[in-house]
């Protein structure tokens, strides 16, 4: 379970890693060559109107909504993961608190 944790947390940083190296890249072609300011086309968030977002991941549209109803799987796991780390930690620190009452 060990290496499980360490890998996958290998790859979540090298998922970000790539996607940083991929605005980058795409800033620095954009400099390079004089193109005016658009969009990116790896990943951005644009206000659109009254609160409205739009958000495009490789030059997809995903999806647009107001902020408060964009509610997804990913957004549910993360809260899932923070807070059972976040009980794991309470848990830890109570248990080695219980060594030291008297």
């Amino acid at each position: 379970m060990n290496v499980t944790v360490k890998l996958t947390g290998l790859l979540i940083i090298l998922l970000v890693g790539v996607v940083i190296g991929l605005q980058t890249a795409e800033r620095g072609i954009s400099k390079v060559s004089g193109v005016p300011e658009e969009n990116a086309q790896t990943f951005y968030i644009k206000k659109v109107d009254q609160g409205q977002m739009e958000i495009a991941v490789l030059g997809k549209q995903v999806q647009t909504a107001a902020p408060e109803k964009m509610v997804n799987y990913v957004s549910r796991v993360g809260l899932t993961l923070g807070d059972s780390i976040k009980n794991g930690a309470q848990m830890f620190v109570d248990w080695v608190g219980s060594f030291f009452e008297p």
